[in-house]
């Protein structure tokens, strides 16, 4: 049950000195009779009981008990959609269920630094063709026809891909004898589905389990009202339905069966965002002057996908002073000042700081003030799993043929290569058809996976060691792998002591399974 506004008995009284620690959404609560209840409030209930102990003596369980659904509503409507306390919201937690959208808003719901997710797995699953997100303007246009022949096509050759590689990797990849037939099985499906993943288009749909708090999900929603997508607009609407309010549905009904009926007040189209990409698409135009110069560097390039854009020079010095810095009394420039021109005590305090640390532990947070940039060029299908690295921040160029495609060597393997590449150069023509078209943001959903972009990744020395670790184990894809160990090429170059630190996998994909099993962690 829910919570009511005047509950009938007390809640038995509990010894005020005592450490208490317990759920909230789920309540198991004791009345002054002996009566006990189980007692599940709202999201915007909980966000409210944990609101009010900055203000109140009160224990949690008596909050929640005290505060009926009009009351958290009446709450959150003066403190944070009035006042702006949208901390408060950050208590108020949904877990949703998205299904069947494109690539392309898979991306943009998990563009939230603050949230979980868990997507459909292009290695795990084969795609079916009969689930693609085509927009409006492309299936009732001129090109409606040829963007439906084109899917077919491409569908065509991702199934053929998959037919023609699986005898090839059970060639190439025989069964271990300690290995169970359905894990063996699972392996395999694995290895074929990376190579045919190349051929699915960003407008393939997928699922997505996404769960955050009210504040993310309200700025989520309001760039998805925002988008220059169709498909993105919808899904925020869809979105505001399930968790705000239905069309037509009463407040008092929506406090009933919303999870958020007041928090997500404002969560809708925003002008600014809407408009901001074109005013930055005008200036760019207007004072960037495209070039051929090869002498402009670093930039990554198809030999060289990967490049640091910014280094820090100073990047042990920062972290041994914060290292220190933790557990001294002095100013942080007084330890700073005193390292400086002792490199060997900078190399020192860094080892013995990451001596005792086990497999599965993080460096400390100190290695954080350490920050690098990187530009890469990759494909769509490696980019999506990079992309899900929150803690860093990034640039995405829009997704085009430009600069190319890649082909995995099975598909030479297996004979399809041709086929391969015609598909590869009909998808960059009809790209272009699209956007001579006027539909520049609609020609994104027909690029398959092979397809290159480029992105640009600011994140510091301790998420740079779970990148590398966790992407170029060998249980990883072949091209994040590739990246991943790129990247750690780029750190040994410029700062060796923090690449030894490292764990990093340089084998080739050859070596072990391309799926299953404990991908390396840690140092």
């Amino acid at each position: 049950m829910q919570p009511e506004a005047n509950p009938k008995p007390a809640l038995r009284e509990q010894d005020p000195k005592a450490r208490r620690i317990y759920p909230l959404t789920r309540l198991n609560v004791e009345y002054v009779d002996g009566a006990k209840e189980t007692v599940l409030p709202t999201p915007e209930q909980v966000a409210v009981a944990i609101a009010k102990c900055s203000r109140s003596d009160a224990p949690f369980d008596q909050n929640v008990m005290e505060v009926s659904l009009e009351k958290a509503a009446a709450f959150h409507e003066k403190w944070v959609v009035g006042y702006g306390h949208g901390s408060v919201a950050e208590h108020a937690v949904a877990s949703v269920a998205i299904e069947n959208v494109s690539q392309i808003v898979i991306k943009i719901l998990e563009d939230s630094r603050l949230a979980s997710f868990t997507e459909k797995s292009s290695r795990y699953v084969v795609f079916s063709r009969d689930r693609v997100h085509v927009p409006t303007v492309l299936r009732e246009g001129v090109l409606g026809q040829a963007v439906a022949d084109y899917f077919k096509r491409l569908y065509d050759l991702y199934d053929r891909i998959l037919d023609a590689v699986k005898p090839l990797m059970l060639e190439r990849f025989p069964q271990p004898k300690e290995m169970h037939p359905k894990a063996y099985a699972a392996v395999t499906k694995a290895r074929i589905c990376d190579v045919a993943r190349s051929c699915l288009p960003a407008a393939a749909t997928g699922k997505l389990g996404m769960t955050a708090n009210a504040r993310v999900w309200a700025n989520t929603i309001t760039k998805l009202a925002s988008s220059e997508h169709e498909e993105a607009r919808a899904v925020a609407e869809e979105l505001i339905r399930h968790l705000r309010a239905a069309d037509g549905e009463s407040p008092d009904d929506a406090l009933q069966n919303r999870l958020f009926p007041t928090l997500l007040k404002y969560a809708s189209y925003n002008e600014y965002l809407a408009s901001l990409p074109e005013t930055l698409k005008q200036l760019e135009q207007e004072l960037i002057q495209p070039t051929t110069d090869k002498t402009i560097s670093p930039t990554a390039t198809l030999q060289h996908p990967v490049v640091l854009l910014r280094d820090d020079a100073h990047a042990e010095l920062r972290i041994a002073t914060a290292l220190l810095g933790r557990v001294s009394r002095l100013p942080l420039a007084v330890i700073q000042t005193q390292l400086g021109n002792e490199p060997k005590m900078v190399d020192r305090i860094i080892r013995e700081a990451v001596r005792q640390r086990g497999e599965h532990d993080q460096l400390p947070r100190a290695f954080e003030h350490a920050v690098f940039q990187h530009e890469i060029v990759m494909d769509y299908g490696a980019w999506r799993d990079v992309q899900r690295h929150r803690m860093c921040t990034q640039i995405n160029q829009s997704l085009g043929v430009d600069l190319g495609y890649i082909r995995p060597e099975e598909i030479d393997d297996v004979g399809l290569a041709k086929t391969y590449e015609g598909m590869m150069e009909e998808a960059a023509t009809l790209h272009q058809q699209i956007r001579k078209a006027g539909y520049e943001h609609e020609a994104e959903y027909i690029v398959p996976m092979a397809y290159r972009r480029r992105c640009v990744m600011t994140w510091n020395a301790r998420e740079l060691d779970h990148f590398i670790s966790l992407r170029s184990g060998k249980k990883g894809h072949p091209s994040y792998r590739k990246i991943a160990q790129e990247v750690w090429g780029t750190m040994e170059q410029t700062h060796p002591l923090l690449a030894e630190l490292i764990k990093v996998d340089l084998s080739g994909s050859e070596e072990g399974l391309s799926t299953l099993g404990a991908k390396p962690k840690g140092f």
